[in-house]
């Protein structure tokens, strides 16, 4: 299972992909732990994509798209563009289960929203 992690921002939305995700789910406390030092968290964690966003007007809408948990015709299209195409050996970690199970009906991904997944989003 690949996990992928969504960061949502006020500059856009980035992708990162969570390295040896069976090895660090089973060891909360060192994961973390990790996230304190630079070196282990940028082994464990890359940047896969970043969309920014066309404008103030655009930002505004995908924040208050993702307030109300709906899926914004931007971020659909930068998920489906950017997740791997085998969608069930894909986990993504998001912040909010509201848009995470609006993701979910879209893109056919399962979402996460404990755990290790709030670890790399912190």
């Amino acid at each position: 299972v690949l996990l992928h992690v969504l960061y949502e921002h006020a500059a856009g939305y980035a992708l990162f992909r969570v390295q040896e995700m069976e090895e660090i789910g089973m060891l909360l406390p060192q994961v973390e732990e990790s996230m304190t030092n630079i070196g282990k968290f940028s082994s464990m964690v890359k940047l896969s994509a970043f969309l920014p966003f066309r404008s103030a007007q655009s930002a505004l809408e995908n924040a208050n798209a993702i307030s109300e948990g709906v899926l914004h015709e931007d971020l659909n299209l930068f998920l489906d563009t950017n997740l791997p195409a085998k969608r069930k050996k894909v986990l993504l970690g998001v912040g909010d289960p509201k848009i995470g199970a609006a993701i979910q009906e879209e893109l056919k991904v399962i979402c996460q929203t404990g755990g290790v997944v709030v670890e790399v989003i912190r």
